[in-house]
C-alpha cells in the first residue's frame, strides 16, 4: 500500500515537471500579446490626438513636443492627400505603429 502511494506521488511530480515549462511559456506569450495590444491601442490613441491637433492647425513643434511627452521616443508623420482633402497621421514607436485619418 505504501509503495503505491509513493508511485502516485512520483508520477504527479513528473507530470508537474513536464507541464510547468509549458504553462510558464503560455503565460509569457499571453503577457507579451497583451502588452503588444495595449501598445497598439496607445499608439492609435496618440495618432487620433495628432489628427485633432493638425485639424486645429497647431504647430508642428507643439505637436511633436506633446507626442514626445506622451510617449518618449515616439515619432509621427503626416501625409496629405490633396485629391480627396484627407491626411493620414502615422505614429511610430520602436517596431510598432498606428495610423489615423483626418480631413483637411
Amino acid at each position: 500500500m505504501q509503495n503505491s502511494h509513493h508511485n502516485e506521488r512520483g508520477s504527479a511530480t513528473a507530470e508537474l515537471v513536464v507541464a510547468l515549462p509549458i504553462v510558464i511559456t503560455m503565460l509569457l506569450l499571453g503577457v507579451n500579446f497583451l502588452g503588444e495590444t495595449i501598445q497598439r491601442e496607445r499608439l492609435r490613441y496618440i495618432a487620433e490626438g495628432v489628427v485633432q491637433a493638425v485639424m486645429r492647425d497647431e504647430s508642428h513643434s507643439d505637436i511633436a513636443r506633446e507626442v514626445t511627452r506622451t510617449l518618449p521616443g515616439a515619432r509621427y508623420s503626416v501625409i496629405r492627400h490633396e485629391s480627396d482633402g484627407t491626411f493620414q497621421v502615422t505614429v511610430r514607436h520602436r517596431a510598432a505603429s498606428a495610423s489615423a485619418t483626418g480631413l483637411q
